[in-house]
């Protein structure tokens, strides 16, 4: 809990500085970038883990990987970042200044359970509809779940809407079982 509250202050600091210096877009795009490489080569949070591993053996790493493909601040944080011996923190930070990205700009993260790849208009449909009952930019996230015999599933956060065909079923036999008296 206490490291997350950690990230989250690295993560705020880096939105306001980000916002203030109109960079805040290409800080966003930057971390993403960061982020996929981060979860295609676990080896490097691996590394950064490594309290045996100096900063400056990291940082030249760090540059070495990232110089060529983010801004110099993007990079200049991530240095700081290692010299403060919070690099294992990367992703979480990565994950918590994008939270704030997207409140910034009033977008809605859902993941969206299907059985199997619709056709493109029934997935606009679903996307404009949450849109239109949330007031924000959905930023869709599609998920095909074998286990769906039918409908879908929509996850926003904490919150579930189960609309499968599985949740209804179970619905009407709750409904049967509780109407039916046993003497």
């Amino acid at each position: 809990m206490a490291e997350q509250k950690v990230s989250y202050r690295y993560a705020k600091a880096l939105f306001e500085t980000a916002l203030a210096e109109n960079i805040i877009d290409q800080t966003y795009n930057d971390f993403m970038f960061i982020l996929k490489i981060l979860s295609s080569v676990p080896e490097l949070m691996s590394l950064a883990r490594k309290p045996l591993v100096s900063s400056f053996r990291k940082k030249k790493l760090f540059r070495e990987i990232f110089i060529n493909s983010v801004s110099e601040s993007t990079l200049n944080f991530i240095l700081f970042i290692v010299d403060k011996n919070r690099d294992y923190l990367l992703k979480d930070i990565i994950l918590q200044f994008q939270r704030l990205y997207y409140s910034y700009k009033n977008y809605l993260p859902v993941e969206i359970f299907l059985p199997k790849d619709f056709e493109d208009g029934i997935k606009n449909k679903i996307v404009g509809r949450i849109e239109q009952n949330t007031g924000m930019k959905v930023v869709p996230k599609f998920i095909i779940d074998p286990r769906i015999i039918g409908g879908f599933k929509i996850k926003i956060d904490d919150w579930v809407y189960d609309v499968t065909l599985r949740n209804k079923i179970d619905s009407l036999f709750k409904e049967l079982v509780s109407t039916l008296k046993f003497n």
